[in-house]
């Protein structure tokens, strides 16, 4: 996960000579970890492109191979011992079985009306990686990642497939009781604060809270009479994908649902009635600190920063993506009404695979923008922004034919690393 980490940065994305949205993996992966790749079977950039007709003929067969008791095992060991990729499982086979045979209708941005099929080549190590992220990708938004889950699944042994603990089994129904004690006004949001304040997931982010609380949604478990789950009742694409407001950010059902609409107690019956709940809190799993994953963060040299507050004349190197390093100069300071001192930055003409030295940028012009325009922006956090280091002082501004533009953006120092694509050709 480690070495996926860094290779999905979306510092490393790009659209290769096909079109195909992919990433680059950073120069600085040694074999080792090439290797470790290929063993576990994960090398990036491995695409796959289907039609609709191919795709939902794959996803309603794999479906059919689930059996559902496994899968709703799975679901519920993932929400603390197993990894979260087991999560999709259940969601996927629903959704397989629940889908008709369709011809494909588009509707706005392109994708089917029915079920949400949008041509393209899809990254099958990127959906891997997101799958054992956060638990993500079962097909609600693509049916082909829901056949990627599914095929993952059915590729694992039987013996392979996660049994809760039952830790898994306390926690589920400690969920299911949170859900169920909610003030009848709360929707979503108010869910997942309160899921996210228990504390009861392991790796407990509130986006992580969110997919949990999607996926009962999209089983059935969380619905409303109008907007039903999949085991309820079929719902296409362009019904999930009504919401009450702009403002909501989930699809149907869970857009639509409230405390006061309670849980499906007869579906969950079906599907989790035999995980029976333990009639003491299981104890925990003893925390043991883990030392930091080397491929986390790998080694090479960093630059040698100056601290302090900025000041004209700085120069910073600039990490633009983890073998990329640029830099900027600081032509003046300024601090603006709200107290925030500012930096008038402006980019250099280099581009580095290690991080660059005092040495190196003395003489080196300025980098305008592609269109050969002059640009220039007003920074804050110079001095705490990460992959932004003051490596030199006192630097003569370069010279430059054109005049300071006449309007210069104000923003952070964390522009300077996602805004360098207007100036460099990567």
């Amino acid at each position: 996960m480690a070495l996926l980490a860094r290779v999905y940065d979306s510092r490393n994305s790009f659209f290769d000579a096909k079109g195909r949205y992919s990433h680059r993996i950073p120069s600085t992966f040694t074999e080792a970890e090439h290797q470790q790749l290929r063993d576990a079977g994960l090398v990036p950039n491995v695409f796959i492109q289907w039609g609709h007709d191919e795709a939902i003929d794959k996803l309603r067969q794999s479906a059919t191979k689930v059996d559902l008791r496994p899968a709703a095992d799975a679901f519920v060991a993932s929400l603390v011992s197993a990894d979260f990729a087991w999560l999709t499982v259940l969601p996927a086979a629903v959704l397989g079985r629940a889908m008709p045979v369709h011809a494909e209708e588009s509707m706005r941005g392109g994708s089917c009306r029915v079920c949400f099929f949008e041509a393209g080549a899809i990254d099958t190590t990127q959906a891997a990686y997101f799958r054992h992220l956060e638990g993500a990708g079962w097909g609600d938004a693509q049916p082909v990642n829901g056949v990627l889950a599914l095929s993952a699944a059915i590729d694992s042994p039987p013996s392979s497939w996660p049994k809760p603990t039952p830790r898994d089994v306390w926690v589920f129904h400690q969920v299911l009781d949170l859900l169920r004690g909610l003030p009848p006004t709360a929707r979503y949001s108010q869910a997942r604060t309160a899921l996210h304040k228990a504390g009861l997931l392991s790796t407990n982010r509130p986006s992580r809270c969110g997919t949990v609380l999607e996926a009962l949604a999209f089983i059935g478990i969380l619905q409303t009479p109008e907007h039903p789950g999949l085991m309820t009742r079929f719902t296409p694409a362009i019904e999930r994908d009504r919401r009450p407001s702009v403002r909501v950010e989930v699809p149907a059902p869970l857009a639509w649902w409230s405390a006061k609409e309670g849980l499906q107690e007869t579906l969950l019956a079906t599907l989790f009635g035999h995980l029976e709940r333990p009639k003491a809190e299981p104890t925990p799993p003893t925390a043991t600190p883990t030392a930091r994953r080397k491929t986390a963060s790998p080694a090479g040299p960093r630059p040698k920063s100056i601290t302090g507050p900025p000041t004209p004349g700085s120069v910073y190197a600039i990490r633009f993506r983890e073998d990329l390093w640029g830099a900027a100069y600081c032509h003046e300071v300024r601090t603006d009404g709200r107290g925030i001192p500012r930096g008038r930055m402006e980019y250099l003409d280099l581009l580095s695979p290690t991080p660059p030295t005092a040495d190196q940028v003395a003489g080196i012009g300025f980098r305008d923008r592609l269109n050969g325009e002059r640009w220039q922006t007003w920074c804050g956090g110079l001095d705490k922004t990460t992959g932004v280091k003051r490596i030199a002082v006192d630097v003569p501004a370069p010279a430059h034919r054109q005049p300071v533009p006449e309007r210069i953006p104000t923003g952070g120092a964390s522009d300077l690393l996602h805004l360098a694509q207007w100036n460099f050709k990567f």
